[in-house]
């Protein structure tokens, strides 16, 4: 996605997001770790076009996604009653985390 210039934005709260291990699996299977409600939850968002791929132009943007200084996918925001106060961001060199 980074080196396309591409960011996936309001990834669902609640889906295993890419690079996230499942404790049970010994290593990653792509869209098969997902379970089959993470796998529901996350057709649904393509489906209503809640989630959404933007094009990054500019060549120093695209820079910063290739050297993960922004985020290459953008989680929804959590919940209101969630302790998160923010959604997770994915990046580039596989760094996940919640700080916006």
């Amino acid at each position: 996605l980074a080196k396309r210039g591409y960011v996936l934005q309001h990834y669902p709260e609640n889906v295993l997001m890419p690079g996230e291990r499942r404790a049970t699996l010994a290593k990653s299977k792509g869209i098969h770790d997902l379970t089959l409600r993470e796998r529901q939850i996350f057709a649904d968002a393509l489906k209503n076009n809640l989630l959404t791929v933007k094009t990054i132009t500019g060549k120093d943007a695209r820079a910063k996604l290739v050297a993960s200084r922004r985020p290459v996918i953008v989680g929804e925001a959590p919940a209101p009653d969630s302790n998160n106060r923010r959604g997770w961001c994915w990046f580039a060199n596989g760094r996940l985390d919640r700080r916006g």
